[in-house]
């Protein structure tokens, strides 16, 4: 099967699986005094492991019947629906396995959900009820809550009624007025803070929340038996009777190994240093992990550039950019936005890019515009029912999918190290002309909301639209100008059961001479990362290479053999995938890509 030149798509954002402690995220929450237009800014990656596809929905605000019951996961508890649903943005994280806590939600009444995977705490085995809640803490925020604080006190109810799934989580719950972080525990144990105004928070995978003032209850809630729990657990000992001034809660439910983990403490380290100019090698040590009061007020590219940074620290090792989970922007990183709430939720909006932000072009959309129709390929009824229950057809690629546009547009400077740094100088181009004008749309928008709700949106949308097209033409076109290799795998279907060996011939061309290639630096396989986001480190190189006029066209091809266990080790049965071939030919890197159906 020839190598396919039409290209497509959107990306995704990125997900946890309940258990794994390797997926996680990013989050940024900047207080409104110290942003710099005076506006609470959200940033947050999306990072996952695996066959992520995602979608941007629009679900319109709705009445139910009496007795209508939800369940999300199997197995867990079924809660009955209110009357009436807000509408809301969504950003979906499908996965084939089905994950609960990654999805993004905007709702019209301005509240924004997202959140932290914080794995691995004291809470392995309280009980839950009926199966507990997982997702359902994140789609019933956005179908109900009406401030954020409303939001945290649903999220409260709910878990307190039905039990919390996972081990740990900290979900970042925010609207125009208040932006709260609520840390969730396997039973139904919490701990809220609202983020100050002054101040902003970064956070990875382990509980930020330390040091809190307990007393504070117009910005603290926290369980009735929050201390006491981790008294009688033994992990925390008040320094004096009685007073309970010392407790961590991070220190107290938080297990070390979590906390001190490498792809945790490096990327908040990174950019604590970038924020204050101090090396914080073991950041959760120092109050800035949990509350940093900026030198100067923060920008919305200020955080756009806090999210795609690379880790100064960090060396790479194997020749791709991105190989492992160790920074801000890394081999996880699905899906990336930059939420900016304005006093009017009709009219906030975000920058966003579909993969890592530091590999694509950052474009702006307001939520309550609704997506465009390419920005997703099912319908909101199909993707909820999609979400736990998929069939391997809503994985599999198609140049119409504009997921796979950006998906490739990465994969291709992820290879290519000097491609990678001149795409910085485009990413400031397309990104200022995208500034100048999203300024002319928000002007309008915020006119337009003075006079009509439908008009406005009518013109969000229109704006969203021509937004994402002109990011999608932007990336195709990279893609278009140094994707010059054809490839083609000498097989139509290949099976995650066989021991055996595929072909794969490299075509020479007047780009191409296959003759220069360096098997030592020649990979195959699947472009997602594995379980703990290595990104190809457990790819192998070809058991054998023959140089053969293939075509006819009078130029010798490189036919290459590679083991199809390592090649398809990511990949899902059912699907019909795409399978790279990453290769240096006289030291210049080359990547091709071509399809084959997975079988078990």
């Amino acid at each position: 099967m020839r190598f396919k030149a039409a290209w497509s798509a959107v990306l995704v954002a990125a997900a946890v699986g309940t258990m794994s402690p390797a997926n996680a995220c990013f989050t940024i929450i900047v207080g409104k005094n110290v942003s710099a237009d005076g506006n609470i800014i959200v940033g947050h990656n999306e990072d996952n492991d695996g066959r992520v596809m995602s979608n941007q929905y629009w679900v319109p605000p709705a009445v139910h019947k009496t007795g209508e019951m939800l369940q999300y996961e199997p197995n867990t508890a079924q809660i009955p629906q209110v009357e009436k649903t807000l509408g809301f943005w969504w950003q979906q994280t499908l996965h084939p396995d089905g994950y609960a806590f990654s999805d993004g939600f905007y709702n019209e009444a301005g509240v924004l959900i997202t959140s932290n995977n914080c794995n691995l705490t004291i809470e392995k085995d309280e009980k839950v009820k009926d199966g507990g809640i997982g997702y359902g803490i994140r789609r019933l925020l956005a179908e109900r809550a009406t401030s954020a604080r409303d939001g945290v006190k649903i999220a409260i109810d709910l878990v307190t009624k039905y039990g919390y799934r996972h081990q740990g989580r900290t979900y970042t719950i925010a609207d125009s007025k208040e932006a709260w972080q609520l840390a969730l525990l396997k039973g139904g144990r919490y701990l809220a803070r609202r983020v100050g105004d002054n101040e902003m928070t970064v956070m990875s995978n382990a509980f930020s929340l330390g040091q809190v003032d307990l007393k504070d209850k117009e910005n603290v809630i926290a369980s009735p038996d929050l201390v006491q729990h981790a008294i009688e657990k033994g992990t925390y000992k008040p320094a004096k009777a009685g007073d309970y001034s010392d407790f961590n809660f991070r220190e107290a439910y938080q297990l070390r190994a979590r906390i001190d983990r490498p792809a945790n403490t490096e990327r908040v380290r990174a950019v604590l240093y970038r924020l204050t100019g101090k090396d914080m090698v073991q950041p959760y040590n120092y109050p800035e992990s949990m509350s940093i009061k900026p030198e100067r007020k923060m920008s919305v590219a200020d955080v756009r550039g806090l999210l795609r940074q690379n880790n100064p620290w960090y060396t790479n090792k194997s020749g791709w950019k991105h190989e492992m989970f160790n920074e801000t922007s890394n081999s996880g990183t699905f899906d990336s936005a930059v939420y900016v709430l304005t006093k009017n939720p009709l009219i906030s909006y975000s920058w966003r890019t579909s993969g890592r932000p530091d590999s694509q072009f950052s474009y702006p959309q307001f939520m309550l515009g609704k997506p465009a129709d390419i920005q997703s390929y099912l319908t909101p009824e199909q993707a909820t029912k999609a979400q736990f229950r998929s069939v391997p057809n809503d994985f599999d690629y198609s140049p119409d999918r504009t997921v796979f546009t950006f998906i490739n547009h990465q994969n291709f400077l992820d290879w290519d190290n000097l491609a990678f740094r001149k795409f910085a100088d485009k990413q400031r181009v397309f990104e200022a002309q995208a500034e100048q004008d999203f300024a002319i749309a928000y002007e309008r928008a915020l006119q337009l909301s003075t006079v009509s709700k439908e008009k406005t949106v009518d013109h969000m949308h229109q704006f969203n639209v021509e937004s994402f097209d002109k990011v999608l033409g932007a990336t195709a076109s990279e893609v278009a100008q140094n994707y010059k290799a054809t490839i083609a795998i000498g097989a139509s279907k290949l099976s995650t059961n066989d021991k055996g060996n595929v072909t794969v011939t490299l075509f020479s061309s007047k780009d191409i001479d296959a003759e220069g290639i360096d098997p030592k630096q020649t990979f195959f396989g699947d472009g997602y990362p594995d379980g703990s986001l290595n990104r190809n480190l457990q790819l192998t190189n070809p058991t054998s290479v023959e140089f053969k006029d293939v075509n006819g066209d009078g130029k010798k091809d490189a036919i290459l053999s590679f083991p199809v266990k390592a090649a398809v080790a990511q990949t899902v049965p059912g699907v019909t995938t795409q399978l790279y071939l990453w290769t240096k030919i006289e030291g210049e890197p080359v990547i091709a890509m071509d399809t084959v159906k997975i079988e078990k």
